[in-house]
């Protein structure tokens, strides 16, 4: 009985080897390029931190500059969950979303993201469309509220 647990493994290893094996580029060619999911971009990227500290969000406004790359993150410094819920800002814009905050998003993109203390949530996307750009926290009772303008 033993024997064959100790076989599945390497009967999986040996048909993973033979199924991901890369094709050989002939002579004289050179090997092709694997495709991305976006296309590559060496444009700096432009970091914005916004603290969240005594219930409030600094800086306001936010600044960001419109087809910049950017990095856009949120800390957290107070001893109880914050929420940051953007209006607007998002909408058909393409985004990562990282770092230990807990993301929502609905049928329309990304909803809100809702950052413990001492945590940060970090946006990386490209701002297409100049505007103010208003956000807030819905926790209960907080009534935290700033902007994001686009230039």
């Amino acid at each position: 009985m033993r024997r064959r647990f100790l076989l599945l493994p390497f009967l999986w290893l040996m048909a993973a080897s033979i199924l991901f094996v890369p094709a050989a580029v002939p002579a004289g060619q050179s090997t092709p390029t694997t495709p991305t999911l976006a296309p590559s971009n060496t444009d700096p990227e432009e970091v914005v931190t916004v603290t969240i500290h005594r219930r409030t969000f600094e800086p306001d406004p936010v600044k960001l500059h419109a087809g910049q790359k950017t990095k856009l993150v949120f800390y957290n410094q107070d001893v109880e969950l914050h929420a940051f819920v953007p209006v607007g800002l998002f909408v058909g814009v393409h985004l990562n979303v990282s770092g230990n905050g807990a993301p929502e998003f609905g049928t329309d993109g990304f909803k809100r993201v809702i950052i413990p203390s001492e945590g940060r949530a970090e946006f990386r996307f490209v701002p297409d469309h100049p505007g103010v750009y208003p956000f807030f926290c819905d926790m209960p009772g907080h009534e935290m509220k700033a902007t994001i303008v686009v230039e």
